[in-house]
């Protein structure tokens, strides 16, 4: 097929790439003298009468989209019926072009990684997910530095197209199991793709091959995610955890998003997680699948603290009036004996006055809360620094205990999570690790402070609550200077 001379006001300099839903230009934009890459779409897609409103909606969501690394788009419009938009030109190639030269040190791997995290962040943040996260699709300056291009793309066409042989929507070899399935995605479907992304700059290649495209979606969605240690059997082991989680089948298994990978990747690269959070533009982490939190006014918190104030000087009140009106005939309590009861909003606060009598009993030598698993599995230097990995229960919490030592989730599944911890050669390290019983606010009022409620005993067990279902890990990293 000939190469078009112009579209639009752009002056077409030569062909960059061409894809079964598009081709891709080099141009020249005269209005700004400066090179441009055109996306130009297939004429067919106009057939289809709701295409051309959804074309301009989804690209000026795409357009909105501004960030670091996100290769910005300048303009959209159709030629003689053809639509096509405008993108910054990357002249350093893209990531499929640096893996055919080999396979990429970990180091570097990271490094990618951790800004194309950022940039995928933002888009998800905004609503909008990529769909065909590819190397071909992660494109370089000429300083070197990675961007996303395409982001949408394979939404715009996914209405035109139908699941079966080349009509896949997305690209087969890096897609996820729900996305081949033709379910709803959300971000953790570019997860998964940013995890194949992993795979191959680590190793050289694809995760799955198969003789037909079809074959390969296949393999997505019943095999295992293959083990990168047997290719690679120097690398650090806790990569094969934190790639077989991301490219879990269960999305529910894997990073939450795209942030949580870079992490993972940059603690084993580098020995810390980088400064990295899921936030938005104004610095407010954001935490998946969480309660919203309500941000409040500065007039309402101001109006919180006044009703405070005045809510504690009208307790105080109360108790001296009482001390006055009943010190002859009431006996005096100690102050170890004393609880009081938070007011709820609807309610007056009050003042109940109880003896010890009122707690539970002592539970026997033989009660105890459920510990959850922790032991230390390896132990190696990398790059001159100590790193051990460390098996705990899937639902289990984890907290270092000793200052200069930093533990980070390398991989999760449904059996155990990894930690890959590191710090200071020799260095002594303690790490908590629990799964605290869940108590309500009666329960603990059941018991003493130095000691936590068993429902299913009904009695006290001598333990503080901060301490119940937890286990203490006692680690010497290795000297490796």
């Amino acid at each position: 097929m000939a190469i078009p001379e112009q579209i639009g006001r752009y002056i077409i300099k030569s062909e960059l790439g061409r894809g079964g839903m598009a081709t891709v230009y080099r141009a020249f934009d005269p209005s700004f003298d400066r090179e441009v890459a055109i996306k130009v779409l297939p004429r067919e897609m106009l057939h289809d009468p709701q295409f051309r409103s959804r074309f301009e909606r989804e690209i000026k969501m795409i357009a909105s989209l501004e960030h670091p690394s996100i290769v910005p788009v300048y303009d959209v419009g159709d030629d003689n019926g053809q639509p096509y938009f405008v993108m910054r030109f990357m002249n350093g190639g893209s990531l499929t072009d640096v893996i055919e030269k080999g396979s990429i040190p970990i180091k570097d791997t990271a490094r990618t990684v951790e800004r194309i995290a950022q940039g995928l962040a933002h888009a998800h943040r905004k609503g909008v997910i990529h769909r065909d996260l590819k190397p071909d699709n992660i494109l370089f300056d000429d300083a070197g530095e990675p961007f996303i291009s395409d982001f949408g793309v394979a939404k715009l066409t996914e209405s035109t197209s139908n699941l079966t042989g080349s009509g896949v929507i997305g690209t087969p070899a890096y897609m996820s199991p729900e996305q081949a399935q033709g379910v709803d995605i959300d971000l953790r479907s570019d997860v998964y793709g940013l995890g194949v992304i992993v795979y191959q700059m680590l190793s050289g290649h694809q995760p799955y091959s198969a003789d037909t495209p079809m074959g390969v979606v296949v393999k997505h969605i019943t095999e295992p995610v293959p083990e990168i240690l047997k290719i690679l059997p120097t690398l650090p082991h806790e990569v094969d955890a934190i790639i077989k989680t991301a490219m879990a089948k269960d999305k529910n298994q894997r990073y939450p998003n795209t942030i949580e990978l870079a992490k993972a990747l940059n603690m084993v690269a580098f020995g810390n997680p980088g400064d990295l959070t899921f936030s938005t533009n104004s610095g407010i982490t954001t935490r998946l699948k969480s309660t919203p939190t309500t941000q409040l006014s500065r007039g309402q918190t101001t109006g919180l603290v006044v009703v405070g104030v005045v809510l504690l000087l009208a307790i105080a009140g109360f108790l001296l009036l009482r001390n006055q009106l009943f010190a002859s005939n009431e006996p005096t309590v100690a102050p170890t004996a004393v609880i009081e009861v938070a007011a709820s909003p609807t309610e007056a606060p009050t003042l109940d006055t109880v003896t010890e009598s009122a707690f539970a009993p002592a539970c026997s030598a033989s009660v105890a809360f459920p510990l959850p698993e922790a032991k230390e599995t390896n132990a190696q230097c990398q790059q001159k620094f100590p790193y051990t990995s460390v098996a705990i229960s899937p639902d289990a919490e984890f907290k270092v205990l000793t200052a200069e030592g930093k533990c980070t989730v390398a991989g999760k599944d449904n059996e155990k999570q990894v930690l890959s911890c590191t710090g200071p050669d020799f260095l002594e390290m303690q790490i908590q690790v629990c799964t605290p019983p869940k108590l309500t606010n009666a329960d603990l009022a059941q018991c003493s402070a130095d000691s936590t409620f068993n429902a299913e005993n009904s009695c006290c067990v001598a333990v503080p609550p901060s301490e119940a279902g937890c286990v203490v890990v006692d680690i010497k990293l290795k000297g490796c200077n």
